[in-house]
């Protein structure tokens, strides 16, 4: 649904302003577009608009795109479950230095301030304190989730561990962040895939927001009912046009008055009204008058007292 509202802000953008916009060329790194995620203001936004996650990016901060990557993987079971979202927003932030755990594993927690956030962060820990093959170690860190696989995953990483001359302190602490992770983190190509269109939603409503809304109410690929959104595109500065049997259809389309852009309410949010009364409106539009209306679009009763209301 998000990849659809995108589509057709996307497709209301060609058709109202003339511009073909290929979403997957725009810069990676527009400030605007992270000045305003930062605000937390981002109904509407792919995967940020959960209160958690709003939260979450007031705390982090976000200033490039990578950010977004490691933000939507830190919201997860495993991060969360190991209590790795705290030292990793305070090493950002300088309120604490990182801990690397051991020099040998810096290279690898660098990015993310001595928290273990992806997949192939686990996996190249194993392969560092033990000397098994990425490959190996993805299967172990697949069987972690299998408590009966999961002791022999532990004791085949202390022995190893212990063998190339880790100390005990470092194999139990590197270990208990190992188990608790377990496999329910993220690839980091899986956070990428999702931070993409998270970017993509957050340009769009930057720069085109009259075109997002639409596209947002259109398909509406939220968790927030209609009257957020409304407020939400209120206080973007977006048009609300109200319905008009000559001009608005079953979409949520842009309309130029004007240098002004406005988003015309669709016939759907006429409570009741029926899919055949629908399509004979659209089919004959423009009207004359009321008259011609009722003649030519033949509404019922109800759908007559609403327009009526409105």
């Amino acid at each position: 649904r998000m990849q659809s509202t995108m589509a057709y802000a996307v497709s209301e953008i060609k058709r109202v302003r003339g511009v073909s916009l290929d979403l997957d060329g725009i810069a990676k790194d527009d400030a605007a577009t992270f000045k305003a995620i930062r605000t937390t203001n981002t109904l509407g936004i792919f995967q940020i608009e959960s209160p958690g996650q709003r939260e979450l990016t007031g705390k982090h901060q976000p200033t490039e795109f990578n950010d977004l990557t490691i933000q939507i993987s830190l919201f997860r079971p495993g991060p969360m479950k190991g209590n790795m979202i705290s030292p990793y927003l305070d090493g950002r932030h300088g309120f604490r230095e990182p801990d690397y755990i051991h020099p040998d594993l810096k290279p690898i927690l660098e990015e993310s301030y001595g928290v273990v956030v992806f997949h192939e962060q686990l996996m190249r820990i194993m392969q560092v304190m033990t000397g098994c093959t990425l490959a190996r170690a993805d299967e172990h860190r697949r069987q972690l989730a299998k408590p009966d696989k999961a002791v022999k995953i532990g004791q085949y990483f202390k022995k190893s561990a212990s063998a190339r001359g880790y100390s005990k302190e470092v194999i139990e602490r590197v270990w208990s962040i190992i188990e608790g992770f377990g496999s329910f983190g993220f690839c980091k190509a899986h956070g990428a895939a999702f931070a993409l269109p998270t970017y993509q939603s957050a340009w769009l409503k930057t720069h085109h927001p009259t075109e997002f809304i639409a596209g947002l109410l259109t398909h509406d690929p939220g968790m927030y009912p209609r009257r957020l959104l409304l407020a939400e595109a209120r206080r973007l500065g977006v048009r609300l046009l109200p319905i008009d049997v000559n001009y608005s259809t079953d979409e949520y389309r842009v309309e130029r008055t004007g240098e002004i852009l406005g988003v015309r309410m669709a016939l759907s949010d006429i409570a009741g009204i029926s899919k055949p009364e629908l399509e004979r409106i659209k089919t004959n539009q423009p009207f004359v008058n009321l008259s011609d209306f009722y003649i030519r679009a033949r509404p019922s009763r109800r759908t007559l007292s609403r327009l009526a209301l409105i």
